[in-house]
């Protein structure tokens, strides 16, 4: 059981080093060495305005829930949950949020965590929109592929389940017992009411700017992801690269990697083969989209975490503020 646990966690990582066990790593150096870098800069530096974006998304949350956060303050919440996500396992990033919220505003983990798990919502809805169109586009599933056609339009007009609240409280509660880890799940001293009630303080007319907001850092992350291209000099239309990144962002969802390693190289070289292209152009993409979005974003959100630490002790060795 250790055995099967210690695969499923580092599963991206074993894929990983079969891919580099497979491909020409001096082609690969070779290609990444060949990036245009004012391209690969520029998309690096958007990834400043892009997560704020997102961290004002959140802010309009705690606003509805009567939480005064400033934007400055969860954007600085924001980038240390990226921080603190690129250096631990599982999904603590996530709950720093929850934790600055507890430390500065005194606000408990069930109704903190409610507008963490409201904000996510957003991008996992467009992703999966934007996942299986791609899916259904580029037939990656074969015939499987139309069924995704189908998923999509109910993802589409999943939102008018809010209307029916016992429903919601149901789908909810599922939602809420696969995002908590168990860790920290097991010091929740709060009831699921709390934070169901958190979470349908959300739910209002505020969800369309909620929404816009969504599409706007989306649609920026999109740029970035096709600046790279642009410095790889990639036959690679925007519109595609927008679908390749929406399809290997969702698998990345799954669980079985650490920051996407692995399974976004393994799902960019089957996409990038549809294209008649090589393995290591797919490798070389994926590295990049790393360093732009994790490595340098962790940087970032490293300055953010030092300059207002908190201590967290949830089953690891505590950051001590």
């Amino acid at each position: 059981m250790n055995n099967y646990k210690f695969i499923m966690k580092y599963f991206g990582l074993i894929i990983l080093v079969i891919i580099l066990s497979k491909i020409d790593i001096i082609l690969l150096k070779d290609e990444i060495l060949k990036t245009n870098l004012p391209f690969l800069f520029i998309a690096m530096a958007l990834n400043i305005p892009h997560l704020f974006i997102k961290s004002y998304r959140w802010n309009l949350m705690l606003k509805q829930q009567n939480i005064c956060f400033s934007p400055m303050q969860t954007f600085f919440a924001y980038m240390s949950s990226l921080y603190i996500g690129f250096i631990t396992p599982g999904r603590l990033g996530e709950f720093v949020k929850v934790f600055y919220l507890k430390s500065g505003r005194g606000i408990s983990i069930s109704k903190g965590f409610s507008s963490v798990l409201g904000d996510r919502l957003f991008d996992l809805y467009l992703l999966i929109i934007l996942g299986f169109i791609g899916l259904w586009k580029f037939d990656v599933l074969g015939e499987l592929s139309d069924v995704f056609l189908v998923f999509t339009i109910i993802v589409l007009l999943s939102p008018l389940i809010m209307l029916n609240k016992k429903l919601t409280g149901k789908l909810i509660k599922i939602l809420y017992n696969l995002a908590v880890i168990k860790k920290v799940k097991d010091k929740i001293e709060e009831s699921f009411e709390e934070f169901f009630d958190g979470l349908n303080q959300l739910i209002n007319l505020q969800l369309l700017v909620s929404g816009l907001l969504t599409f706007i850092g989306y649609f920026m992350f999109f740029i970035q992801c096709y600046l790279i291209v642009l410095a790889m000099d990639l036959p690679i239309n925007f519109i595609t690269i927008i679908y390749f990144m929406s399809i290997s962002n969702l698998i990345s969802f799954i669980p079985i990697s650490i920051s996407g390693l692995g399974t976004r190289d393994a799902t960019l070289i089957y996409l990038f083969s549809l294209f008649g292209l090589r393995s290591e152009l797919a490798v070389s993409y994926a590295s990049l989209v790393f360093v732009t979005f994790f490595v340098f974003g962790g940087l970032i959100g490293a300055l953010a975490w030092f300059r207002n630490p908190l201590e967290i002790n949830i089953g690891l060795k505590p950051f001590r503020k």
